[in-house]
């Protein structure tokens, strides 16, 4: 259900329909247990005379497990059917994107200069159907542990589920994220030549590039605030850090013309009404 687009910088994907049937196994395997429960305690009424004894206990296996399971495993079905058909992902040039939901549509936007850390999970009923999850941290929301508190788990903030074959999405994803944070060309020489004043020479280079900006006067939160957008969606959307959008509405940076494009297209403005020269 995977397939490579033309385009070489873009992989499409949707889960495999074995997510169905692992998710069912998974609740019937809860249901398991009562059954069996219930069975003995059957058996065990049989030899007893009175027939009340043996129909209470029917009644309580119908009422306690069989209704309860039916009354799951039926919607969860249709439920699945659908999830599974919604669930797409695309890994393109500068960003991953994943939508999904039934009954409420979400598309997650990743942006490859977010992405801290790349898990691939294989648990006991993923082995049965031979699928894999591949969870994708980031910074910010993945750095927040799940429910508040100090003790909850690392939540990922991307989901790619019921993968056959999770290496080929893992490389063609770390492929695209070693393009996108490439340090820029003519740059190689003022960080990593002569080695004894990379450092120095690449936080000189930084600081010029943050002194550049005082000469501008941006206009971006003005009218990021009027197409209704935060820094930290303005910043999704264009494929930056919040604190590069913080840099610019404060006047500490001057940015690359592809930037400028970015936010003037995403703010549906021109070019010259985001900066003026002072």
């Amino acid at each position: 259900m995977k397939k490579v687009s033309d385009n070489k910088f873009q992989y499409e994907g949707s889960i495999e329909y074995a997510y169905k049937k692992k998710t069912i196994m998974k609740v019937n395997a809860f249901f398991v247990p009562l059954y069996v429960f219930f069975v003995i305690l059957i058996i065990l009424a049989i030899p007893f005379p009175e027939k009340e004894i043996l129909f209470l206990t029917l009644l309580l296996v119908l009422f306690y497990v069989v209704i309860p399971h039916f009354a799951i495993i039926v919607p969860l079905h249709f439920y699945l059917k659908k999830y599974v058909r919604n669930y797409t992902f695309k890994i393109k040039e500068d960003h991953i994107l994943i939508t999904h939901g039934v009954f409420t549509k979400k598309r997650v936007s990743i942006p490859y200069s977010r992405i801290q850390n790349i898990n691939i999970e294989n648990g006991v009923f993923d082995r049965l159907y031979k699928i894999y999850t591949i969870k994708i941290e980031t910074a910010g929301a993945s750095g927040a542990p799940s429910g508040g508190g100090r003790g909850g788990y690392i939540r990922p903030e991307g989901l790619i589920l019921g993968i056959k074959e999770p290496d080929i999405i893992e490389n063609k994803i770390k492929e695209m994220f070693t393009k996108y944070s490439h340090v820029p060309s003519g740059l190689e020489d003022k960080i990593f030549k002569p080695e004894e004043v990379a450092f120095d020479n690449f936080i000189s280079y930084i600081l010029s590039k943050m002194r550049e900006g005082e000469k501008l006067k941006t206009s971006i939160k003005e009218l990021r605030e009027k197409n209704h957008l935060s820094a930290y969606q303005l910043a999704e959307k264009v494929g930056v850090p919040i604190q590069t959008i913080n840099y610019l509405e404060e006047g500490r940076y001057n940015p690359s013309l592809t930037l400028a494009y970015k936010i003037a297209e995403v703010l549906k403005c021109k070019i010259e009404d985001l900066f003026k020269m002072v």
